[in-house]
């Protein structure tokens, strides 16, 4: 439970809010959870425990009617050769950078689907923070039938000042009927004190539309970053996403996937690369809610030093989601005798005519291979270095963007080089 500072804290809080506003009860609902242990069946590996004990600078940057403090996140504009940047997009006719409110004003029609959304699975108190202190979403908005061809970036970056922080953002993607995009969002951090980033992002992509969704996750140590990502398609649209959890102290991903319609295609694609002193946790959760999709989730780890690694994949058949193809593969290389991974795939299935398998593997590096390699003259951290490049490379290579490619694989094998002496 919260310490009794920080309760007495979050429940001024509270009262400036309003304690009948929707984020003044979504602040009490968080104030009766507290944050995560590992008494919680879906945080068992990653406790918050200690958080509850934190005081921190509660609200961001900019926002007047609360108190101010020094963090904040923030959507950069930077302009890119290599990308589509948010200020180009937004002049563009297809593409519309704007606050929640400016959005359900011109697109009316979305408070149907906004109201109508399925209930969030495995809800924590995380996102009841998110709810309280982050009052208005950003929104970007693809119109209808509109092809981007150029990847469109978001930077999020998370600064602090010397006291712990908190962070709390929000963003929604609607994607209209029969559009195509791609969205990479880099996310980073400058400063070093505590912070607690806590990332709420809901995706709606509508009928016969694709979209492609990257994360690159490079944050400082002292970061810990809690994303959640929910995902509603319609009738046959095709969502990819990639989730690369490259650095910070702690990272927990909630990525989930409602498939509403039939003829849907949904990618989940990982890596996560933890080393000396963290934990990244990946949490997903598919649920098959229509007759005729596909979901094809594959997950890798290295896990180096004392790092320590959670999987927990769910896959929901529903009863309605007769010839549903389902498949889940997480596969883990332990680089270190000190890093432990705990993985835990899940299947849940009500319909009896559906095509689903799920698998994981955790190991080590193959003895064979090293010495093979050594036999060849290549020094042992230039084998296993090499090594693991190629373990990794499965899911590098299913990225198309050539430039975020090339940067990927050069920010790992430099992690990798720089902990693999630290390993044994």
């Amino acid at each position: 439970m919260l310490s009794a500072e920080l309760s007495t804290t979050l429940q001024d809080i509270a009262q400036t809010l309003g304690l009948e506003s929707d984020q003044g009860k979504a602040l009490s609902q968080f104030l009766a959870k507290g944050f995560p242990t590992s008494k919680w069946e879906e945080w068992k590996y990653t406790s918050l425990k200690d958080f509850n004990g934190i005081d921190r600078n509660w609200f961001p940057k900019g926002n007047t009617n609360l108190p101010v403090s020094a963090d904040w996140a923030e959507l950069i504009i930077r302009s890119s050769d290599a990308y589509l940047s948010i200020d180009k997009a937004s002049s563009n006719d297809g593409i519309e950078v704007l606050s929640f409110d400016e959005f359900v004003q011109k697109c009316p029609e979305f408070q149907m689907i906004w109201a109508s959304k399925n209930p969030i699975l495995d809800q924590n108190s995380l996102y009841d923070l998110n709810v309280a202190l982050c009052p208005q979403h950003t929104v970007i908005w693809i119109k209808k039938d509109v092809e981007i061809t150029q990847a469109i970036l978001h930077q999020y970056q998370v600064n602090s000042t010397e006291k712990a922080s908190s962070v709390q953002s929000r963003l929604l993607i609607y994607v209209e009927e029969g559009a195509k995009a791609s969205l990479i969002e880099q996310q980073t951090s400058t400063g070093s004190a505590d912070i607690l980033s806590n990332f709420v992002q809901e995706i709606f992509v509508s009928k016969g539309a694709q979209f492609t969704y990257l994360k690159d996750q490079d944050f400082q140590q002292g970061v810990s970053h809690i994303d959640h990502t929910f995902i509603y398609q319609a009738e046959g649209s095709q969502v990819d996403t990639f989730t690369f959890s490259l650095n910070a102290s702690l990272i927990r991903n909630n990525l989930h996937f409602y498939i509403d319609g039939p003829q849907v295609v949904s990618n989940l694609n990982g890596l996560y690369v933890p080393g000396e002193n963290q934990l990244m946790d990946s949490h997903t959760v598919v649920d098959h809610r229509m007759p005729h999709s596909e979901s094809n989730e594959l997950y890798k780890g290295v896990l180096m030093g004392n790092a320590t690694g959670v999987f927990n994949g769910k896959i929901f058949v529903r009863q309605d989601a007769q010839k549903t193809n389902a498949f889940q593969s997480c596969r883990n290389v332990l680089a270190s005798t000190r890093a432990t991974m705990n993985t835990k795939p899940q299947l849940e299935i009500w319909a009896d005519d559906v095509k689903c398998s799920h698998g994981t593997t955790t190991g080590q590096l193959n003895e064979e291979s090293l010495f093979y390699m050594r036999s060849r003259g290549i020094s042992l951290p230039a084998a296993r270095t090499l090594l693991l490049l190629a373990f990794v490379q499965e899911v590098i290579n299913k990225v198309e963007h050539p430039v975020l490619r090339e940067s990927l694989t050069e920010k790992i094998i430099a992690k990798i080089q720089q902990s693999v002496d630290l390993s044994n």
